[in-house]
């Protein structure tokens, strides 16, 4: 009868022990948009893209959506393209990604990147200069090596809580405690 209290115990205690542990992974879903303009050419095209992005943690793994018009055909894996990282920062630090970005391919096998550039933009007034951060999103094509200035947003989508591993042991440890339980019995 001890044996099996103590059985019984062990297996409770690690049971519970599998639910407090927290999940090591994470990931993240968001809603994300893209506007830039082309300030090298007379007039300048608007770039523009819109999508969901998935991240795990702070990696994005999945991009879908559209740019130019184009179907986003996926993303491209690490270094493939303008020595991309794929990072998303958040919260943002000061932009969502790094200065290497992240890279995708469209529809019609362009390369583009979206990464972070960092400045400052200065105004002088006589002597004094008055400095401002100026970050910028930059869009990169790949075909034609031309590139555009704008913006990039970020909404995070409601989070869908995940089970950890753990969490999902627990039914096992408790059977096999049960079965043990049963057997001596």
């Amino acid at each position: 009868m001890k044996l099996r209290f103590s059985t019984i115990f062990c297996f409770a205690f690690l049971g519970l022990t599998c639910l407090v542990l927290p999940n090591a992974s994470k990931a993240d879903s968001f809603d994300w948009t893209y506007q830039g303009i082309q300030t090298s050419v007379p007039v300048p095209p608007i770039n523009f893209g819109s999508g969901e992005l998935t991240t795990t943690d702070g990696v994005i793994t999945e991009l879908s959506g559209t740019f130019d018009g184009l179907a986003i055909a996926g993303l491209l894996p690490l270094g493939a393209f303008a020595g991309n990282d794929n990072l998303l920062l958040v919260p943002a630090a000061p932009l969502y990604v790094t200065m290497n970005g992240f890279s995708f391919v469209d529809s019609a096998g362009t390369q583009f990147n979206i990464y972070a550039s960092l400045g400052t933009q200065c105004q002088c007034v006589g002597s004094v200069c008055t400095c401002v951060p100026d970050n910028l999103y930059v869009a990169l094509n790949g075909d034609t090596f031309d590139f555009d200035f704008g913006d990039f947003t970020l909404t995070p989508n409601t989070p869908t809580p995940e089970p950890s591993a753990m969490a999902m042991l627990l039914p096992v440890i408790l059977g096999f405690a049960l079965f043990l339980v049963w057997k001596r019995v």
